[in-house]
């Protein structure tokens, strides 16, 4: 790293995916190298968005959409990925996929 180099410009999407994982704003301010007034500021709005329902862009859409899961549960149910033990007590999971029970 160089020193006269500019600082780096933090989003707040960088300091919401660190406390999202369950970082405290200490270590989030040591990680990113944020000034202590830098963390109050984006913990403040972290938990204001956190507040009015804020989602996790690293989940899908759908993820908690109750709609979409009973929807593929009235059609069959989610298929599921292949296992072949490989050992006592190990697995492997991959292809070929295995169709809802009652599906061909």
């Amino acid at each position: 790293m160089r020193h006269d180099s500019p600082p780096e410009i933090i989003s707040g999407q960088d300091y919401a995916v660190l406390r999202q994982i369950g970082s405290q704003p200490a270590r989030v301010q040591a990680e990113l190298r944020l000034t202590p007034g830098q963390t109050r500021r984006l913990e403040r709005l972290f938990r204001r968005q956190q507040a009015k329902g804020g989602k996790d862009r690293q989940e899908p859409r759908f993820a908690r959409h109750e709609a979409h899961v009973a929807a593929v549960m009235a059609q069959g149910g989610f298929w599921a990925l292949s296992e072949r033990r490989v050992g006592r007590g190990m697995a492997l999971l991959g292809l070929p996929l295995i169709p809802p029970e009652g599906r061909p």
